[in-house]
């Protein structure tokens, strides 16, 4: 409709003003309505909406509601620009770009509605398992919640693109273009981001757990997006790339439902046998009767004849998975077995050699060679091996039989 037909007094006004007039007009009827619509929309929608909801003991629809108002207030600006284009006759360049734009501002009001009803609602693991089937991490909310808004951003940009016009074909294979050079020059940085969700998915450890990994040792204080802080036993804070955790072995030894005590006991030679049976009967029977230790799990045998020592082999499992608690049991285990050893008049073994002198020769450079050291061979014992009854040989006899 042409706005000289809509404003009759413009006819007997000069040329500029009813060209000033006509400019002027649509953009105030265009306010009015923008205004008009508004107080509709506050007064006779959402006023009795917002008492509807109040009456609700949840409080998600009032929030929901507050969340709509901006996108429907977006949709308004966009409704009346139609409505502008449909009352007063523009020129049809005019025209299509004010409804190009008003059916950019609508589809952008409906993804704009989707985002803020997103953000109130967000993905909740309890109604995510309902719908799907499937359980979240806690951990991983945040993420996920950041990954779908983004979807969802990113849908409603290609239509809103696609409504002002735009080649949305040509422009996404330009933005395929750069995202394949951006993946590349952050390749360290998605790997981060996929370790991350890795971690979290298959839960190898969670914040406060004590690691052991090939990079580093400690307790773990903080699970990011990009990398992993871990507190190491001399306080230092280390920060690890997540892509580096997820493919290394990890010993999570705070999940640990049982710890092993495994211990090799070094008895000296002179016990006799029917003492080393008596020794490991004991330690057998005490660790099978002591509190915290699976009494199935005892291992107590005489394993070997050692270089200077006769090895008894200890082992079972302790039924305590905290550190200090698991020591503190291995204390009291181990000072029961001193007691048992010293009871039964045996003595533990160290490492130790016997040098035995079968004979000496009496040639003057011997002499010359251990005389600075025959105050100190004199008192050494010899060991003779053989028995009372038979006569001992001479020194060159038992001399050439050894020889090869």
């Amino acid at each position: 409709m042409n706005q000289v037909d809509l404003l009759p007094l413009l006819a007997g006004q000069p040329e500029f003003v009813q060209r000033i007039i006509i400019d002027v007009f649509p953009f105030a009827v265009a306010l009015l309505i923008i205004v008009l619509l508004r107080w509709l929309l506050t007064a006779i929608l959402l006023r009795p909406l917002k008492i509807i909801v109040e009456r609700s003991d949840s409080d998600i629809d009032d929030r929901l509601l507050e969340e709509s108002v901006s996108p429907l207030r977006l949709a308004v600006v966009g409704f009346s620009l139609f409505l502008v284009t449909e009352i007063f006759a523009f020129d049809i360049a005019v025209e299509e770009v004010a409804r190009t734009l008003a059916r950019g501002l609508l589809v952008g009001s409906v993804f704009f509605a989707i985002v803020r009803w997103f953000e109130v609602v967000s993905l909740q693991p309890e109604t995510f398992r309902r719908v799907t089937g499937w359980t979240i991490p806690e951990r991983l909310l945040p993420f996920l919640n950041t990954v779908v808004k983004f979807i969802i951003v990113a849908i409603g940009a290609i239509f809103v693109l696609q409504e002002l016009q735009f080649d949305v074909a040509a422009l996404i294979a330009s933005l395929g273009v750069i995202g394949i050079g951006i993946s590349l020059a952050s390749q360290d940085t998605v790997g981060n981001m996929f370790g991350f969700a890795a971690i979290v998915t298959d839960n190898p450890f969670k914040v406060g757990d004590f690691i052991t990994t090939p990079a580093v040792t400690g307790i773990v204080e903080s699970v990011g997006v990009r990398a992993t802080r871990v507190r190491q036993l001399d306080q230092a804070l280390v920060t690890v790339p997540n892509n580096l955790l997820t493919n290394a072995a990890v010993l999570n030894r705070t999940r640990l439902e049982k710890r092993r005590l495994d211990a090799t006991l070094n008895f000296t030679y002179s016990t006799s046998s029917d003492q080393l049976r008596a020794v490991v009967a004991e330690m057998r029977e005490l660790l099978q009767n002591t509190d915290d230790i699976d009494p199935e799990s005892v291992i107590v045998h005489f394993v070997g004849f050692n270089s200077s020592s006769l090895d008894v082999r200890v082992i079972c499992q302790v039924l305590l998975s905290d550190w200090r608690e698991f020591t503190a049991k291995q204390e009291s285990v181990f000072l029961e077995i001193m007691g048992i050893v010293e009871r039964l008049g045996i003595g533990f073994a160290f490492p130790s050699r016997s040098v035995y002198i079968e004979s000496v020769p009496e040639d003057s450079d011997a002499e010359l060679l251990l005389g600075g050291r025959r105050d100190q061979a004199e008192p050494s014992q010899e060991r003779v091996e053989a028995s009372p009854s038979e006569p001992r040989e001479p020194a060159e006899a038992q001399q050439s039989a050894a020889d090869p």
